[in-house]
């Protein structure tokens, strides 16, 4: 890591932690691994999330600590967990000399380059922000910015739309609703009703597309999500290249291999709940939400499509 002696201090400080923990707690041999089959939806969720942020260029090491740790959890055979074990003790003692080394940069601070003075980091948001700590400058605290997706719930009776990801490098071979990114220079709404004819050949208008629920996602996404009843075409594989088939299911009976996140969206909205949290380590169910009146129903028909349109086939 360029730092000499760094992998034996922070080893000697694990050890150090270890005989700590013994001391405060006790051995604690009696408690169960508590890790089993019921933990490989979120692991392999952490593994689709860690694709997606490589393949947009926004990994992190917390994606990888993070996805380690819940394939750790997904085992029951000692042998393969012990590997998985060792795996996440790597991962985060790579990052502690990570750190190690980005503090003792930080007391040798090297002259600032242009790119990064202050003067013209304000000009290009909060964003330069986390790099002027890093090379060791004072800066403001940098405001946290959560990405936006948005995701739509085309609805027929009781029924949502759903279509079988490939070739995207996240989640494919599962079922996810229609969604996408929300660009810069574009809202939400725009950006929905863009990603619908993108990838379904059917158009909605913005005034069509009802709140259903948003979603706080621990990788530090918000997820919006509208529901449709009303659309102009018939939806058809419109990016072959990314999704293999489309199929109607009934709202309440989701296939099993459903997008783990978007599932429990649906299950949330379908309940009258508009806003849940999902993968925080701090909340008690990864579906804690609040008794909030969704502004639509998944349950109920909805009126008869206008002239022209298709929502009710």
């Amino acid at each position: 890591m360029g730092v000499p002696g760094s992998l034996a201090r922070v080893l000697d400080d694990v050890k150090a932690e270890r005989a700590a923990q013994d001391a405060l707690f006790g051995p604690q041999e009696e408690l169960p691994d508590g890790t089993g089959p019921s933990w490989t939806p979120l692991a392999d969720e952490a593994k689709a999330l860690v694709a997606e942020a490589a393949s947009a260029g926004m990994l992190t090491r917390r994606h990888i600590l993070h996805e380690e740790v819940l394939e750790a959890f997904a085992e029951t055979s000692p042998t393969s967990l012990r590997n998985e074990l060792v795996q996440v003790a790597a991962v985060a003692v790579k990052w502690v000399q990570l750190l190690d080394k980005r503090t003792s940069r930080a007391t040798a601070p090297e002259p600032l380059p242009a790119a990064h003075d202050p003067a013209s980091a304000r000009g290009h948001g909060d964003d330069a922000v986390p790099e002027l700590r890093r090379m060791g400058h004072d800066a403001a605290p940098a405001r946290h910015r959560a990405r936006v997706s948005v995701h739509a719930l085309l609805l027929r009776d009781a029924r949502v739309l759903l279509g079988r990801r490939a070739g995207t490098g996240f989640a494919d071979g599962m079922w996810h609703l229609p969604s996408g990114h929300v660009e810069a220079g574009e809202d939400a709404v725009t950006t929905l009703v863009r990603e619908i004819r993108e990838e379904l050949g059917v158009d909605v208008a913005p005034a069509d597309l009802r709140f259903a629920h948003v979603m706080h996602m621990a990788d530090d996404w918000v997820h919006l999500f509208f529901a449709a009843e009303q659309w102009v075409g018939e939806p058809v594989v419109a990016e072959p290249d990314k999704c293999s088939e489309l199929a109607w299911w009934e709202v309440s009976a989701l296939p099993p291999d459903t997008v783990t996140y978007a599932a429990s969206a649906v299950r949330q909205a379908a309940e009258h709940r508009a806003f849940s949290t999902f993968g925080w380590p701090t909340a008690a169910p990864t579906d804690a939400s609040t008794d909030v009146p969704a502004a639509v129903s998944l349950s109920a028909p909805a009126p008869a499509p206008a002239s022209g349109r298709s929502g009710h086939a």
